[in-house]
């Protein structure tokens, strides 16, 4: 068995299988990814411009710029001038955007509950210890590239 062989499959599987078992469980009007991640980082980091948000998920200005629109226009994230530096756009997070944010999240966590209530906490643990190893090194092949 080739292990590497097999990771990349399983991975490629996962990345389906989760976004797929997501879209199937929606208990609510779940965000789509991006706009999950997006209103998380201003949930965490509050209010951000343009720039910023491209330079945290590592994306030029204009991939980020057309994932924020339809939020903007849902109502989820809120634009105004910088007051500093009038040509840059400072987005917040709305309360509909909060609400939005907490609704994903606890669908999500229900989900995850639901997947993994047969494992043990050890078995949960170790898999969440994993999982952040694997996308620390990710993270960190990322930064890695950019600086070459």
């Amino acid at each position: 068995m080739d292990v590497l062989q097999e990771l990349e499959r399983e991975v490629a599987v996962f990345a389906r299988r989760v976004e797929g078992a997501r879209q199937s469980w929606q208990r609510h009007q779940d965000l789509d990814r991006s706009a999950y991640l997006i209103l998380l980082a201003l949930d965490n980091n509050g209010p951000m411009v343009v720039g910023q948000l491209a330079n945290v998920f590592q994306l030029d200005i204009s991939t980020i710029s057309r994932q924020i629109a339809p939020i903007v226009g849902a109502g989820l994230v809120a634009k105004e001038r910088d007051e500093i530096d009038k040509r840059q756009v400072r987005l917040s997070i709305t309360p509909e955007g909060s609400a939005a944010l907490e609704a994903t999240r606890e669908s999500r966590r229900q989900l995850y509950a639901e997947l993994l209530a047969d494992w043990s906490d050890d078995d949960k643990e170790q898999f969440l210890a994993l999982l952040q190893r694997f996308n620390d090194r990710l993270r960190q092949r990322q930064q890695e590239q950019e600086n070459r």
